[in-house]
């Protein structure tokens, strides 16, 4: 089983980023993100395995001393793997990588391995709008996502450790810190 550390936007963002999946949808482009049940998000961090029990006061404590943050989702992106992923990148700020980073310290300090597109330094912030795009489909799925997005000005406001796939939050806590 896998699992993944995501942040979790405010209802607005997240509603916008439904609207850009169903888009996708009825385009005939991409359901993927539908159909596994996921939420929009930006991962912190993905393992194979991990003890989610023995975690959670781990990602309490770290939502309890982490403020809400707030974010801009600016550009639309791609990354040049064969898994066909398009994407919408937060504006990278010094904030959010420091709560990058610090998660980074207390998931390591509590002995799991993220994947190395999740370490510091490797990470691209990102929240997914479409997966499994075939090549051919790149552009098309790119103009769609053009046509339907704008700059979404947004907050984090929780984090969540989720199970996939099938997607399912496994717990999730608000970010309180001050």
């Amino acid at each position: 089983m896998a699992f993944a550390v995501e942040l979790f936007p405010d209802p607005d963002t997240e509603a916008a980023v439904r609207t850009m999946w169903r888009a996708l949808a009825d385009a005939g482009l991409s359901r993927t993100l539908l159909e596994i049940g996921s939420y929009p998000h930006v991962s912190l961090a993905d393992c194979g395995d991990l003890d989610a029990d023995r975690f959670r006061p781990v990602l309490q404590a770290f939502a309890g001393e982490t403020p809400p943050l707030e974010f801009v989702l600016a550009s639309v992106g791609v990354f040049p793997t064969g898994e066909g992923v398009i994407f919408l990148a937060p504006v990278v700020t010094r904030r959010l990588l420091d709560l990058h980073q610090t998660f980074h310290i207390r998931f390591s300090g509590f002995g799991a391995v993220s994947s190395a597109y999740y370490l510091p330094g490797n990470w691209v912030p990102h929240c997914t709008l479409a997966t499994g795009v075939a090549a051919a489909a790149m552009l098309e799925t790119v103009r769609v996502c053009l046509e339907n997005t704008r700059t979404i000005r947004g907050r984090f406001e929780r984090v969540a450790l989720v199970e996939f796939r099938p997607v399912k939050v496994v717990y999730a806590f608000s970010l309180t810190g001050g």
